[in-house]
């Protein structure tokens, strides 16, 4: 019945696995843009490295963009000015001239017979009709006259020179010549009333202006000569000119345009699939392979893919606006996250997984996933210890430098100069790095939202300063110093073996807690030479020794530690026996039946390096205190005994951990209890 429990519940597990992994590819196909993409990468100045290509369909070359700015700038320099000839000015000066001629005529003291004013007065409007039919064109001070400009008279749009036009000093030395025809007249009076009063009629108007260089650079071709299908574009192993760059990405951007029919669109998601399919499959394998341990925990399966699709959703949401580049996203707090809870290895392949997912929608695909690969490993060894804030700060620095570097390579590359117009792409880069400082708050969050355990947390608990360990130190000193050998053994034999040496040492620290409340039944703390277990049966001493795991994990949780510093409270002891009550036990009652679950903890066995090597440094730290000969044998005999009666008592059964490990464990133990006991020398006094 157990056996078929267990593999109901083995069975469940793996499809909840296995529905967190599908529907994590669902959601990234979801997210992926919906249009054909180009299977070509290619950058001008480099070499066509794919076999020969031939168009696909006939497509006009389209021209650069810069070859349209410039065309732009032709005509803005050439485009004809727009002058608005104003039919209206003539009529009311004509008028007004007329008006104010005869008072001025009447008024002024002219030595003239009244026939000659009066011959002025009948000829001046002749005068302004012939002036006025021409037109008298504007002058702006600093601007010269066109060669050719655009008239627009009542709705219609010639052509004219400007020397079509009177000027108003040619106006006014056209009336200067009808009145020098006779000489009587006062002519500097006379012309210096014309002066007054002559206004241009032809005037430059700048919105029309403007409109018609609009409307021109409008007009402008995008395109420049055609390719025709079938044609050969270019050979394999070709630099890619200029020219044939343009022809490329012409037909790319075609190729990328055209609207999907359902067949196409079908087969498009098919693809899709298929790739994010086996790309998450490797994540998954890795998992299966290389960390059994966490292909185990569906809440890390589900933490882990959910990171991965969050990364690749702001990635399409980026690559869907023309004003945020998909180099702003942070991707590189991927990594430093994963990091922070699991190890290099799975943070840097989640990375370049998801990187390779999102390079199938970006620009530049290889450009693209080459910095952002590089860029996450540059953050992952640079936070390899996540201890301090600081380093943090250092790693977003590194980043910074990484990305430019590398984007600078490949403009170099492309045969470009980093110019001031690349300003735009390195002002990305920054606000990326920049970013990325949110991977700590969001560290921070996801302890608590998930329950992980951070590197930076387990520094704040392995602090000697913190109260619980305080309290441990100021109720249970002897328990306090037993801890901190037993934190300095199991370190240093993690950190030969492989493993999370601070994981390995605060929960070393904190495995005993539960002797605070009782600490003198533990003769660790029992200084006064008085032991409460002799008055007490050897059962019930059992219980209070085998009561202290218990009581340390209500203890954890009340002061909130981790599970993962739970777990060595748990399992430090596995399902041993007290040894010393049961033996003593037999001893005294040797007909009696004993009940042994009685002088066993409860166990669960240690399950993972980590909690092994403490329990065996737990084990050998405290019987080193009773030895009464210290010398290399004994500690030898001490460590080989204890650690091989934990083997044959199957405690280690649960945890990755190999034969070869343990050598490595026993020597190092034996070396480090042999320098914390070696004898001093006795100097003479």
């Amino acid at each position: 019945m157990n056996r078929s429990l267990f593999y109901l519940s083995s069975q469940h597990n793996i499809l909840v696995r296995l529905l967190i992994y599908l529907v994590s590819v669902a959601l990234i196909v979801w997210m992926l843009p919906h249009e054909h993409k180009f299977r070509y990468e290619f950058n001008a100045g480099s070499n066509w490295l794919n076999e020969d290509f031939y168009a696909p369909f006939s497509v006009a070359i389209r021209k650069a963009p810069d070859e349209i700015t410039r065309e732009a700038d032709d005509i803005i320099r050439t485009s004809k000015p727009v002058y608005v000839f104003d039919e209206n000015i003539p009529i009311q000066l004509k008028a007004e001239i007329s008006f104010r001629l005869d008072a001025f005529l009447n008024k002024a003291n002219f030595q003239i017979p009244s026939e000659q004013l009066d011959f002025i007065r009948q000829h001046a409007g002749l005068w302004i009709d012939s002036i006025y039919k021409r037109g008298i064109i504007v002058e702006m001070a600093g601007m010269d006259l066109p060669d050719l400009l655009l008239e627009t008279r009542n709705d219609r749009v010639r052509e004219v020179q400007p020397i079509e036009y009177f000027t108003k000093k040619q106006a006014l030395r056209f009336i200067a010549e009808k009145l020098n025809a006779r000489p009587t007249f006062d002519s500097p009076a006379l012309r210096q009333f014309f002066e007054q009063y002559l206004q241009p009629n032809v005037l430059f108007n700048e919105q029309k202006t403007e409109a018609s260089r609009k409307k021109l650079i409008e007009n402008i071709s995008p395109t420049r000569g055609m390719v025709s299908k079938g044609e050969l574009v270019i050979e394999n192993g070709e630099k890619i000119s200029p020219e044939k760059f343009r022809i490329l990405e012409s037909i790319r951007n075609e190729y990328e345009a055209r609207p999907n029919n359902a067949t196409s669109d079908f087969w498009l998601i098919v693809g899709k699939t298929i790739i994010v399919f086996i790309l998450l499959g490797m994540v998954l394998l890795f998992l299966i392979l290389l960390r059994k341990d966490l292909f185990r925990d569906s809440v890390k399966i589900s933490f882990l893919f959910t990171l991965m699709v969050a990364m690749v959703f702001m990635a399409a949401m980026a690559s869907r606006t023309t004003t945020i580049s998909a180099y702003l996203i942070p991707y590189c707090a991927l990594p430093i996250i994963i990091r922070a809870f699991f190890d290099t290895r799975l943070a840097l392949f989640a990375h370049v997984i998801t990187m390779f997912i999102v390079g199938l929608f970006v620009p530049n695909p290889f450009e693209f996933v080459t910095i952002q690969v590089v860029g996450g490993m540059s953050c992952i060894f640079s936070v390899v210890n996540l201890r301090k804030r600081s380093r943090l700060f250092l790693t977003i620095a590194l980043l910074q430098v990484v990305y430019i570097s590398i984007f600078s390579g490949f403009t170099l590359m492309a045969g470009e100069v980093v110019l001031p117009e690349h300003l735009e792409q390195i002002i990305w880069f920054v606000a990326s790095a920049a970013l990325t400082l949110f991977a700590y708050p969001i560290i921070y969050l996801i302890e608590k939202v998930f329950g992980f355990t951070s590197d930076v947390s387990l520094l704040e608990l392995s602090d000697t300063n913190n109260p619980l360990l305080k309290e441990m130190a100021l109720k249970a000193p002897g328990t306090f110093q037993h801890s901190l050998q037993v934190a300095n053994l199991a370190e240093a034999a993690v950190f030969k073996i492989g493993g999370n040496t601070l994981l390995t040492r605060t929960g070393a620290l904190y495995h005993d807690i539960g002797k605070i409340e009782v600490a003198r039944y533990y003769i660790e703390n029992q200084v006064t030479g008085v032991n409460p277990h002799d008055e007490l049966d050897f059962d019930e001493s059992a219980r209070i020794i085998i009561s202290h795991v218990k009581r340390g994990v209500q203890l954890g949780r009340k002061y909130k530690l981790p599970d993962a510093i739970l777990d060595f409270i748990r399992t430090h002891h596995g399902t041993s026996r007290v040894q010393y009550f049961y033996r003593s036990f037999l001893k005294s009652f040797p007909d009696a039946d004993v009940e042994e679950n009685a002088f066993r903890y409860p166990g669960p066995n240690p399950y993972s390096r980590e909690t092994a090597v403490v329990m065996m440094a737990d084990a050998v730290e405290a019987t080193s205190r009773s030895l009464k000969s210290i010398d290399s044998e004994t500690i030898d005999a001490m460590v080989e005994a204890i650690i091989n009666e934990q083997i044959a008592d199957n405690q280690f059964i649960n945890a990755d951990i190999t034969f070869k490990d343990i050598t490595t464990i026993k020597n190092i133990f034996k070396k480090m209890l042999m320098n914390i006991y070696h004898v001093r020398m006795e100097y003479p006094r």
